[in-house]
């Protein structure tokens, strides 16, 4: 018999890991409060030629029927499912993982759930809903989890993440927010922020938008996201994206200082940096090696392929 998978969840993350298993012949479950994005997930899977997937009135029976159990609810969501999982999780049920892109929080309300690791795949959208989610979302990105977990979790957690098509990065959940802060957590408030400093040129003058071209385009992707996914993710994670944010800020003082004093030395030093960078992550440096170079200590588990 397929592994059942149970997923808890049906937007972008959830579903796109339901398609992903019922490309490889799982079996699915999908719990899914929204009565619209439950329809849309199930006639997804249908679609996708799932040997068989099911859907579920509730929490409780998904974890029942599921062997491998995901949760892929906005966060606060996902909090309330593992206390739920703490007291008499399924016998059955025998590797439980969330997608959040918060850890810290996750690992300690998860701490108590036989075969939790907390983990994170870095493949998200400004888009939502069971319609955004498609099967190759995961392809060769980055997923990381938390490695302080018990080993026969891990690797089990490490396969699941090699099934999906990633590839698994082992960083501690303090370090993964303080990291996501910076590489997620950032850029979502900087769009927001860049599209509330564009809008009233956009509501005062028309011509203002006509010379909105791909550059500022490109900037507003993540502007579309929506704050209901955010809420909880950036209360959590406050602290160390308000640090980040008073970063930018600095750096941005410095490029109108530097501006407004005739200094092209300093502008040619950022643009220089910033080239660097951006050839990184087009590619030039491997994934793994990327966040490890963040994390020097990460407790890599060795490649079971």
């Amino acid at each position: 018999m397929p592994p059942v998978l149970g997923v808890a969840g049906a937007g972008l993350i959830g579903g796109s890991i339901a398609l992903r298993a019922a490309e490889l012949g799982w079996t699915v479950g999908i719990y899914e409060p929204d009565a619209a994005h439950r329809a849309a997930a199930l006639a997804r899977l249908a679609a996708s030629a799932a040997p068989a997937c099911f859907a579920v009135g509730s929490f409780a029976e998904l974890a029942a029927r599921s062997e491998t159990l995901v949760l892929a609810a906005p966060l606060d969501a996902t909090l309330a499912q593992l206390a739920e999982l703490e007291g008499d999780p399924p016998p059955g049920l025998e590797l439980v993982l969330d997608v959040a892109s918060v850890k810290a929080p996750v690992a300690v309300a998860g701490a108590r759930v036989r075969g939790f690791v907390p983990t994170h795949p870095i493949a998200g959208s400004e888009r939502s809903g069971p319609d955004a989610a498609r099967a190759g979302l995961f392809a060769g990105r980055a997923w990381s989890y938390d490695p302080a977990v018990p080993e026969e979790s891990r690797e089990r957690a490490i396969r699941f993440i090699l099934a999906m098509g990633a590839e698994p990065v082992p960083v501690a959940s303090v370090e993964h927010d303080r990291l996501i802060a910076l590489t997620s957590h950032l850029p979502q408030v900087t769009s927001v922020a860049l599209a509330a400093l564009l809008a009233p040129a956009l509501d005062a003058d028309d011509g203002a938008l006509a010379l909105c071209g791909t550059g500022i385009r490109s900037m507003l992707r993540l502007a579309g996201s929506s704050w209901s996914v955010w809420a909880a993710v950036l209360r959590a994670n406050a602290v160390p994206v308000a640090q980040e944010v008073r970063r930018l800020a600095a750096i941005l003082t410095g490029v109108a200082d530097a501006l407004e004093n005739d200094a092209p030395q300093e502008l040619e030093r950022r643009f220089a940096e910033a080239a660097i960078v951006a050839a990184r992550l087009a590619g030039n440096v491997p994934v793994t090696d990327a966040v490890t170079s963040f994390h020097t200590n990460a407790n890599r588990i060795p490649d079971e392929r």
